[in-house]
């Protein structure tokens, strides 16, 4: 200990000297470029001492800190089971109606909705009583009706999406996106914000065959 204390005096003495023939032929600019780089440096360094000051306390609390990891767990698992639509959600978004009255709105054209969606920072879709998540499909049914995930759809389509209406209604109508899509397929689309929407489709979830978490 007596050594490493011995190391770390003449390191700073070396860098102190160092330092003061640096600051010598240094011009007023620079010396105030220095002080004010220095007082931001002190400053994060109070922050991340306040930062582990906090950790340590809360560490230092024993059963206290387990419960507050318990709930931050918890509260992952509720945003995760949304996410993979194994749980219902609410919160505000959009609406949106598409008419079909001569069957002619494509399933790659409703596909293309539910992706300007998520592209705007949908965080939840159901198509009529489906919920949409990562692997949903939509396709042509017998007739030529449209599916989701096997399940068949009626016009008028109702999707409804949980994230920012300022963002997601403006993105449906981008000229060339999916407003027009769905007119040139002889459809129309109307999209409603409205601040409180209901989720309660949910899917059950597989096991995986083939991957496997890596540890």
């Amino acid at each position: 200990m007596g050594l490493l204390c011995l190391l770390l005096g003449l390191s700073i003495v070396a860098q102190v000297r160092q330092g003061d023939d640096a600051l010598e032929g240094a011009t007023q600019q620079e010396l105030v470029r220095l002080l004010d780089e220095s007082g931001r440096h002190a400053s994060a360094l109070e922050v991340e001492n306040a930062e582990l000051d906090r950790t340590l306390e809360a560490l230092r609390s024993g059963r206290e800190g387990d419960v507050a990891a318990q709930n931050a767990a918890e509260d992952r698992l509720e945003d995760l089971e949304i996410l993979a639509g194994t749980a219902p959600a609410q919160g505000r978004g959009v609406v949106v109606s598409i008419a079909d009255p001569e069957a002619t709105v494509r399933a790659s054209t409703l596909l293309g909705v539910v992706q300007e969606l998520r592209n705007a920072g949908a965080e939840v879709i159901q198509i009529g009583q489906v919920r949409v998540i990562a692997s949903t499909s939509v396709t042509t049914g017998p007739g030529g009706s449209l599916m989701v995930d096997g399940t068949p759809i009626e016009a008028p389509y109702v999707v409804r999406a949980i994230g920012d209406p300022s963002v997601m209604e403006p993105a449906l109508r981008i000229p060339g996106g999916a407003a027009d899509s769905v007119a040139g397929d002889g459809g129309t689309l109307a999209a409603t914000a409205d601040d409180m929407i209901l989720i309660e489709a949910t899917v059950e979830l597989t096991a995986p065959e083939h991957s496997r978490v890596v540890k």
